[in-house]
């Protein structure tokens, strides 16, 4: 972690802002004039290097509760939180496909575009692998990312590389280790769905943007027929599966989609007669993804349960009884029905 990252950090068990940080070891990484604004104060910026903290720990000045800081992503998971399941993106490089994820993220964000995040702090809640948090990095923003699972904060960093405006931490985003009112933009995505209580995560989530600031979500809408019989029988399959089991599952399933929807829909949709039928086929718009990535988003589909289905109207109404201005809901309509949502905080 980089000392800046203090600055938004709060105490998950009670709240305080205060945190003392102990580094015992640490390293230096070359700084790009490009990363910091000319008279920008950046706290271990020194020689053109800054100070990346390898192993350490963080106490709280409040409650003296400690978090170590282990691989360079500070742990900070508080009383009652969990650590979150394994994701089969943990080997997932962005190198594999970079264009196919970066259309993925904008479509997802709508309306929001690149000039949104120029110069703001945003966080990712429910980082994930990290997918979504590196471009926001690459549109100007100053990120934090943040999820319950080790395997993906770390899967996150890696993938963000060494960028100096990409802060990842492990912890719960019903208890956010974070300062509240603070973030210009904070979004979260393909999350909402999972949580237990998904409207109390929207309202913490809430508590954490700025006045004027604006809070992003996307989420799946209602199932309806053969997809959602398909997707209870796969989870009630798997739900006992050892994640080795469940990964080799997830390549025979990965396998099918690749032969059944993939091809079919990458050769035959240009052709009018077959492209609105060819729509429908499960997953067709991963065609354009390495196999691997199919595999592991495959396999995180399946691991993650689902606890609800959401209508438009629904969370419209999220953002409304929250006070929030400028609502704007809209229907997301690839392989099956989802919505977006944008407000902002009064």
């Amino acid at each position: 972690m980089k000392r800046r990252l203090l600055d938004w950090l709060a105490c998950p068990a009670c709240g305080e802002g205060e945190l003392h940080l102990e580094s015992r070891r640490s390293e230096w990484r070359k700084a790009y004039a490009g990363h910091w604004e000319p008279d920008e104060v950046v706290p271990g910026l020194k020689d053109g290097k800054v100070e990346e903290i390898i192993e350490g720990e963080l106490r709280c000045r409040g409650c003296a509760a400690r978090y170590p800081i282990v691989d360079s992503v500070p742990r900070m998971l508080g009383p009652g939180s969990q650590a979150g399941p394994s994701t089969g993106h943990t080997w997932t490089q962005f190198e594999n496909a970079v264009p196919e994820f970066e259309k993925n993220f904008l479509d997802i964000a709508q309306p929001l575009t690149p000039d949104d995040f120029m110069g703001r702090l945003v966080l990712d809640a429910g980082c994930g692998f990290g997918r979504h948090a590196l471009f926001a990095t690459r549109y100007g923003a100053e990120v934090v990312a943040i999820d319950s699972s080790a395997e993906a904060v770390a899967s996150c960093l890696a993938n963000l590389g060494e960028g100096m405006r990409g802060h990842v931490v492990q912890g719960d985003i019903d208890r956010p280790p974070l300062k509240r009112g603070i973030f210009d933009l904070v979004f979260s995505y393909g999350v909402l769905h999972h949580v237990p209580n998904a409207r109390a995560t929207f309202a913490m989530l809430g508590e954490l943007v700025k006045p004027n600031g604006r809070l992003s979500t996307w989420v799946y809408g209602p199932r309806q027929g053969t997809t959602r019989i398909v997707t209870g029988a796969l989870r009630g399959a798997t739900s006992a599966m050892s994640p080795e089991q469940l990964h080799r599952f997830s390549q025979v399933v990965a396998s099918g989609l690749r032969v059944f929807s993939h091809t079919p829909y990458r050769v035959l949709s240009p052709v009018p007669p077959f492209g609105w039928l060819l729509s429908h086929l499960p997953l067709h718009d991963h065609h354009r993804w390495p196999f691997d990535v199919v595999v592991a988003d495959i396999y995180d589909r399946l691991r993650v349960p689902v606890t609800g289905y959401y209508t438009g109207e629904e969370i419209e109404g999220w953002y409304a009884e929250a006070g929030y201005a400028d609502i704007k809901v809209s229907r997301r309509l690839t392989n099956t029905e989802s919505f977006r949502g944008l407000g902002t905080r009064r």
